[in-house]
């Protein structure tokens, strides 16, 4: 990367989650003076991973996708890590209360009608060729409405939609979003969880001369000459030449001119989030050891062995991924959620509960701040990363630009926003010296 001169002010980002980290590292790399700031007492936000007794515990159920943003971002700033994408093997299906295994790839689904699988098959043939960008303003519904006959049909390729997206409202979710992932090649399970990518984005952040300071709460950013002022909880301030706003909607709305500025308040409005309820166990076997995926084709719930991809559980032992996708503003009580998920269990893993290690219940965890959604204009109508009427203020995150979603959105907004600060300040700069060289232009 080309080196800068560092600014006279840092550039400060709150919040140091996946895109703070991301474009800390960017921007430290590049030669500038970066200070991120993060309310909790480690950065890492969802992509923090616990340890416990062997077992490495992810916010729910995570994957990477393969030749999207998130990759290509943690190639060029050189973060490694390790996993492996899950077995074709081990896929079951249930429906009605019943178990049925699958193959997916050969089209073999035993719970699908002969007429129900004949257009299982030519409609994926059409996903193939469709031109995604102009479903980008047709919700999921609407699409299936339209173009698929059968149910069961219907049933199948909503179930893929939530597993790809988190997201459980078709008649939000873009079309145009929920197909282009049906042809995606593929995810990686990450080797010791997501700490890993964590670690390394930090580490090059810090290596590059960035500052990351946790347990620093900001209050508010407030316009300073040129530049900004950052107050934080504690009553103190430092100046910015430009600041990145790497958190939810909420929270950048609130954080300017006390939640007024009105595209910052839009946005906030507009942002529905994807909630999950997430249930992690920890065996010291699986009972049913062929079991390894079973889509829930009925119901909006998951599972998933992830350990037997990546290494996240002992040898010989298992680490179990469980979601329920919630309805946008549906309230459920977390013991009901927790009843549903291990019901689930009780009839793919009978006999799990003698084998239990530990368990991580999330009743009610955001998966993505916003649903990318049909009426906003899918992904081309996500906000951002510039904020209107304010110069070098920006916003990072799943909810941000018009590239990925979930995390691989995380690390093409940052991206993209660091590429932006990099142009303004380096314009800035240059301006500055043409003025003290008395250069007239």
């Amino acid at each position: 990367m080309t080196t800068h001169p560092r600014t006279q002010h840092p550039v400060i980002i709150v919040g140091g989650g996946i895109s703070g980290l991301t474009a800390a590292a960017y921007l430290a790399l590049a030669g500038h003076a970066v200070t991120l700031f993060e309310k909790a007492n480690t950065p890492g936000g969802r992509a923090r991973t616990r340890e416990r007794n062997g077992f490495f515990f992810n916010q729910g159920a995570h994957a990477l996708r393969l030749h999207e943003a998130g990759e290509q971002v943690l190639s060029e700033l050189g973060v490694t890590y390790s996993g492996s994408q899950p077995q074709p093997t081990g896929i079951f299906g249930l429906v009605d209360g019943k178990v049925y295994p699958l193959s997916i790839g050969a089209g073999e689904m035993p719970f699908l009608t002969d007429a129900a699988r004949v257009e299982l098959m030519r409609v994926f043939g059409r996903i193939k060729q469709l031109n995604t960008e102009e479903l980008q303003e047709r919700s999921l519904q609407e699409w299936l409405e339209e173009q698929v006959e059968h149910p069961q049909v219907r049933q199948f390729l909503l179930a893929r939609a939530r597993i790809s997206t988190y997201t459980n409202a078709p008649d939000l979710l873009s079309a145009g979003l929920a197909l282009s992932l049906m042809n995606t090649q593929g995810v990686l399970y990450l080797d010791g969880g997501w700490q890993t990518l964590v670690d390394g984005l930090r580490q090059k952040a810090q290596e590059a001369g960035a500052r990351l300071i946790t347990q620093a709460r900001v209050e508010a950013i407030e316009v300073a000459g040129e530049g900004y002022r950052v107050r934080l909880a504690d009553d103190s301030c430092e100046d910015a030449s430009a600041v990145l706003l790497a958190t939810d909607p909420e929270t950048a709305s609130a954080l300017v001119l006390n939640g007024t500025h009105e595209p910052l308040r839009r946005w906030a409005a507009q942002a529905i989030p994807a909630s999950v309820a997430c249930l992690d166990i920890a065996l010291r076997r699986l009972p049913r050891a062929e079991n390894l995926v079973t889509y829930c084709i009925d119901r909006p719930l998951y599972y998933s062995v992830h350990s037997a991809a990546a290494h996240l559980a002992p040898e010989g032992s298992a680490l179990i991924h469980l979601m329920k996708y919630l309805r946008p503003g549906e309230v459920e009580e977390p013991e009901v959620s927790r009843q549903e998920l291990e019901a689930l269990m009780d009839l793919l893993q009978p006999g799990w509960r003698t084998e239990v290690v530990e368990q991580s219940f999330l009743p009610h965890m955001i998966a993505s701040n916003a649903i990318v959604q049909a009426e906003l204009g899918g992904l081309p109508g996500r906000p951002g990363p510039a904020v209107p009427g304010f110069p070098n203020l920006y916003v990072a995150g799943d909810w941000v630009g018009p590239e990925g979603e979930k995390v691989d959105a995380c690390f093409a907004s940052a991206r993209s926003a660091a590429r932006l600060m990099m142009t303004q300040l380096s314009s800035r700069q240059n301006a500055s010296l043409d003025s003290s060289l008395g250069v007239v232009s």
